[in-house]
């Protein structure tokens, strides 16, 4: 029998999830995030799920777009990053992917090339996360060059990224949404569509849907909010993470577990070791008391994480026995209640699921 390292997966829960955001934002179009392997969860069977179902695809690179078209995928594709290298310029126009423009040596990429057809075009403009986009001063004027550039699908199309929507009263989100709506005051005339939630600001802004909405972390049932979990938005968790117990043992009070000695026994106790760890995923950094269920019974992590195995507190499951199923997360055991013991985030732990992993997709 192979090592037990499984992620279920519901095609049932994903498809949920697109509909409690479609009711959440009315008429506004779904721009799915499926970068980063689809939050760890697998891009290219996320990406034909999802497949006719919602507006744009959003990936990091081309590299995820042409695998994806590979794949059989037939639904527009955005490249969120836009392009690394002229070259790409072709590539995206052959296969009609949407680019997002965002900073001028893509611009100057653009001038120098002849596309084979005109392409659909975005302007990524930096109204406060400080990250990738052009600046307040510059953006009308790049704006205008894309709307006069020859080789572009009119309109030019405008999205902006939330720093802090996941914290509803921070005071840069109120500075970002008035930015925002003064750039889009100078070009309201010119039909161009705008995008500007995230998973957190559709939850939190609903006044910022605007035409497109971005949903990634709530697309997998995970709460992109702080305080709340899954449940709370209508969510369900699209990944359920499982293993087995591998060994059953009592140690005496005062035994010390896994690598450092870190945990001291304090008592009598059960301690069951199970077939997962950081090579396999799980975050290293989740310390003494980390939820976790065996037999659906809630229990604790103890000692460091190893790279195959994490022992187990099984007081509270005296009767577990090799072989009895161990969720780490999901359904039963939101994701959202792990983080908080560990130094990483939701989306973090999501995609550091590793590919000996075994992933089975439930289907309808």
């Amino acid at each position: 029998m192979s090592r037990s390292a499984i992620a279920i997966l519901s095609t049932e829960n994903l498809l949920h999830n697109l509909n409690v955001i479609k009711n959440h934002v009315g008429s506004a179009k779904i721009i799915a995030m499926i970068k980063a392997n689809a939050y760890g969860h697998g891009i290219r069977t996320v990406a034909s799920k999802l497949d006719g179902l919602v507006d744009l695809l959003g990936v990091a690179s081309i590299d995820e777009a042409i695998a994806l078209r590979k794949h059989g995928v037939r639904s527009p594709i955005i490249l969120m990053q836009g392009v690394f290298e002229s070259n790409e310029l072709l590539l995206a126009s052959v296969e009609h992917f949407h680019v997002v423009f965002n900073n001028f040596q893509q611009l100057e990429w653009l001038d120098k090339i002849i596309l084979p057809r005109a392409l659909h075009a975005w302007i990524k403009i930096d109204t406060g996360m400080g990250r990738l986009g052009f600046d307040l001063d510059q953006a009308y004027s790049v704006y205008e060059r894309l709307m006069n550039h020859r080789s572009l699908i009119k309109p030019i199309h405008v999205m902006s990224h939330f720093s802090a929507a996941d914290i509803i009263d921070h005071p840069l989100n109120q500075e970002q949404i008035e930015r925002f709506k003064n750039f889009t005051m100078l070009i309201e005339s010119s039909g161009s569509q705008l995008s500007l939630c995230n998973s957190a600001a559709i939850f939190n802004f609903p006044q910022c849907h605007y035409h497109y909405v971005r949903p990634g972390l709530a697309l997998y049932g995970v709460s992109p909010l702080q305080g709340r979990c899954a449940e709370d938005l209508g969510l369900k968790p699209v990944m359920s993470l499982q293993t087995s117990l591998i060994s059953v043992r009592t140690f005496k009070k005062g035994s010390l577990i896994g690598y450092g000695g870190r945990y001291s026994c304090p008592q009598d106790m059960p301690i069951g070791i199970i077939a997962f760890g950081y090579g396999d995923g799980y975050p290293i950094t989740a310390r003494d008391g980390t939820p976790i269920l065996v037999n659906g019974i809630k229990c604790s992590l103890v000692g460091r994480v190893s790279m195959d195995m994490i022992a187990v507190d099984l007081r509270a499951c005296p009767t577990a026995g090799i072989g009895d199923p161990v969720v780490l997360w999901g359904e039963d055991l939101p994701i959202e209640h792990i983080t908080p013991f560990t130094s990483n985030i939701s989306w973090d732990i999501l995609t550091g699921v590793q590919h000996r992993v075994k992933f089975l997709w439930t289907r309808i």
